[in-house]
């Protein structure tokens, strides 16, 4: 069967990067294609070009036997390619419906935007994705999860025989990927051809026809799905088998609690959470959107107020009214969301990693350089333990990859010497080397004699690294697992159930 779309030898020189050497990729309809790859491979800068975000600099794309050149994203559209992006580009001021069609509203005659038509194709498109939410409902106010889901009807609601999926499930829980999955099954029956990129590997292997590798900028192979094993990928994605590995605990939670929370309520979603994290421990908190995981988590951190409760340091009960209330009192936060809370996009890697430095005047001249010259020797330090590749420290955080700046941010964490950290999906859309990385560091942030709370939708990756794993749903604390407990079938069934597990 003829391509939809050739990639041939393209290449894309950044300055002092050589982000893809000469890569090629075919795409046949009815197919679903993975593209897998470390974080800083090369996978979303092949995407940019095929979206037409970036121009090669030098190599060709051909579509239906003719070869072609996409100056923007509107000619890569008008082509018949949509894409959902890593990163959400959605106005949180807009509905969904005007987010979903943005720029190609339905029109009456008179000129005007039809919202009878716009709002009821919007919502079809959100019951196809099983969402219960209004078209007209004003997109700041949605869930990281559904925000993900927004993205995903925003392609659906174009024309076009090309789907580009960058890590559509990374915010979705599991009956959300299993729905997604259903809808890309439809779209493999009608001939279009799904480019799937993502680092979960079991997805790879559910729903991918063929998978293609790079590694530093190169395409390494192209193999049908079947007959490979996990190992098999990943030795082609790193250069090298990842041994096995075990993530050490042992945490010791006798003692007064580092953070205790009594009865928190964040009116309409938190309803009464109470929890007790140790200095040492590692607490997972496990949750379907809508559970309230995430509302607790913004209420640690003085973001959302709550209308009730009791929250107590090291014993001293303690009201935390914003977020540098929280940091005075040793609390960080790794924020779900890097793009629109974590990273400072127009700064540099340096200044992303170290957001706090005295400022200049005549009689601080030497305290100033001091700080600089630690800063310098602070980013060093977090680069190497973390892996970050990043070229120079004054690189843009924004031109690294996604897993690069969830690294930046982990470092963060790092510089700011907080006791209590609340890191939510710390390993969201990062290769299975540096997901490895990270469990290891949070285990070793906990050794440190830190106090961590792991949020996340990876259920396999809150059983890997929890001491004990707190279930929410409903509002409510709906179990707490520890030891043999924590397997990913309780998790799953008490997040469902809202039953407290016995045992």
């Amino acid at each position: 069967m003829e391509p939809i779309l050739e990639v041939k030898q393209i290449t894309k020189q950044f300055p002092g990067v050589l982000a893809l050497d000469h890569v090629d990729l075919e795409l046949i309809p009815g197919e679903v294609h993975a593209l897998v790859g470390e974080n800083g491979a090369g996978k979303s800068t092949l995407i940019k070009i095929i979206a037409g975000q970036y121009q090669a600099t030098s190599g060709t794309l051909v579509m239906n036997g003719k070869t072609v050149q996409f100056d923007n994203p509107l000619q890569s559209q008008s082509a018949g390619i949509s894409v959902i992006n890593q990163e959400f580009n959605l106005i949180p001021q807009l509905s969904i419906a005007e987010n979903i069609f943005l720029g190609r509203e339905p029109r009456l005659k008179t000129g005007l935007v039809d919202w009878k038509k716009m709002n009821a194709r919007s919502a079809e498109l959100l019951a196809e994705l099983g969402l219960s939410l209004s078209p007209r409902l004003r997109v700041e106010y949605l869930s990281v999860g559904d925000l993900q889901l927004v993205e995903v009807a925003k392609a659906l609601s174009r024309d076009f025989r090309v789907m580009i999926m960058d890590e559509p499930t990374a915010a979705l829980n599991s009956a959300e990927v299993e729905r997604l999955f259903s809808i890309i099954d439809s779209l493999r029956q009608r001939g279009v051809v799904v480019l799937y990129v993502s680092h979960r590997l079991s997805e790879i292997f559910r729903i991918a026809d063929r998978v293609t590798v790079l590694r530093d900028g190169r395409r390494v192979d192209t193999r049908a799905v079947q007959g490979l094993t996990e190992n098999d990928i990943i030795t082609m994605m790193l250069g090298r088998e990842l041994a096995d590995y075990v993530v050490e605990k042992g945490a010791d939670p006798e003692g007064r609690p580092a953070l205790s929370v009594r009865d928190l309520t964040v009116p309409p979603t938190l309803r009464g959470a109470s929890l007790d994290l140790h200095y040492g421990e590692v607490l997972g908190i496990a949750g379907l959107i809508g559970s309230g995981r995430s509302e607790l988590m913004r209420a640690l951190f003085g973001i959302q107020s709550p209308s009730g409760g009791e929250i107590a340091i090291d014993g001293k009960p303690t009201v935390i009214r914003n977020a540098m209330q929280a940091l005075r009192e040793g609390i960080f936060m790794l924020p779900e969301d890097r793009k629109l809370e974590g990273i400072f996009p127009d700064l540099d890697v340096i200044d992303n990693l170290v957001i706090k430095r005295p400022r200049y005047d005549e009689s601080a001249l030497a305290r100033f350089f001091l700080a600089l010259s630690a800063e310098r020797s602070k980013y060093q330090e977090i680069r190497d333990k973390l892996s970050i590749k990043a070229h120079s420290r004054t690189q843009l955080v924004s031109t690294l990859s996604g897993g690069n700046q969830q690294k930046v941010l982990l470092g963060r964490a790092l510089v700011s010497q907080a006791r209590i950290l609340l890191l939510n999906e710390p390993s969201r859309g990062v290769d299975v080397g540096t997901k490895v990385e990270i469990h290891e560091l949070i285990r070793q942030m906990a050794q440190e004699h830190r106090a961590v709370i792991v949020s996340s939708s990876d259920v396999p990756e809150l059983v890997k690294v929890s001491d004990r794993c707190i279930v929410m749903s409903a509002g409510h604390v709906a179990a707490v697992l520890e030891g043999s407990q924590i397997t990913e079938d309780n998790i799953l069934a008490c997040a469902v159930a809202h039953k407290k597990l016995e045992g």
